[in-house]
This record gives C-alpha cells, structure tokens and sequence, in this order.
C-alpha cells in the first residue's frame, strides 16, 4: 500500500489521504493512520470538493490517470504518481503522461518504495516533472472550445 509506504518512508512528510465516497477504503487508512501514530502528519478525508485547494498546497498526487484528475493534476502544476490505472483509457492516460515526463508509473509487480525513494532523492526529476506539468496544461482549454465553437 503507497500511504503505508509513505508513513514509513517518510517520518516528515504530510499526507492528505482522499478516500472519495468508499468508506472501507476510510475506514482501512484511519486504522493505519492510527496504527502508526501518524495522526498529526496523515489527514484522511472522504469525498471533498475542495481538491483544487488540496492540490495547490501539494508538491505531488498520487493517483490514479482518469481523465478529470489527470487534468487538474496539470492545471495545478503537480508532477503525478500513477496507480492502480484501469485497462484501457486509464493505461493510454498513464502512458501519455510517463512521455510527456509529468508522471510515473509505479505497475503492479514495482518495489512502491523504491519508488518514492528515487523520487525523493531526486529533487531535480520532480522540478522536471513540475515544468512539464508546466509546459503541458491547458488551463484555457474551456474558455478556447467555447470560443471556436461561437466562431463557427
């Protein structure tokens, strides 16, 4: 599991830990949390519509690439960690972000914390990732569809 791996990585680093509207999922990450005496670095929360807030205070999500996360990943400028990615657009997701050098990709059979310690110990690999976050977004996406959409 990536958050066990990060408590026990990482003695400093905070957590915001999202388990969305799957209250086993909270349920086995508060347990952890406080089997681990990791309340005051770990937060757990359920389903929140606060995430553009969470992601501007972060340096990295872990995720899973569906469509909408992968795009406010960018938008915020957040080199990404992919897991757990379903076959079929979710892998097609991934693979497009570990080229474009936003992500990587840590598959089924990886060392998860390996992983995070080759990130860790390299700062320069996650600025880098940061800039082509940079560089990829399209933050006016919207506003730019609607517009050639009334132009024509």
């Amino acid at each position: 599991m990536v958050l066990k791996a990060l408590i026990r990585l990482f003695s400093k680093m905070q957590v915001i830990a999202i388990s969305g509207k799957n209250p086993k999922m909270k349920e086995k990450l508060e347990k952890l949390v406080k089997n681990t005496n990791s309340e005051e670095r770990i937060k757990v929360l359920e389903y929140t519509n606060k995430v553009p807030e969470l992601m501007s205070i972060s340096s990295f999500i872990i995720t899973k690439p569906g469509g909408l996360t992968s795009s406010e990943s960018l938008t915020a400028h957040l080199p990404m960690i992919i897991i757990n990615p379903i076959p079929g657009q979710e892998e097609e997701n991934a693979q497009f972000l570990v080229e474009k050098g936003v992500a990587i990709w840590i598959k089924k059979n990886d060392n998860i914390a390996r992983a995070l310690k080759n990130l860790y110990r390299n700062p320069q690999k996650l600025l880098l990732m940061k800039e082509n976050a940079i560089s990829l977004a399209k933050p006016d996406s919207t506003q730019t569809i609607c517009q050639t959409l009334f132009e024509t």
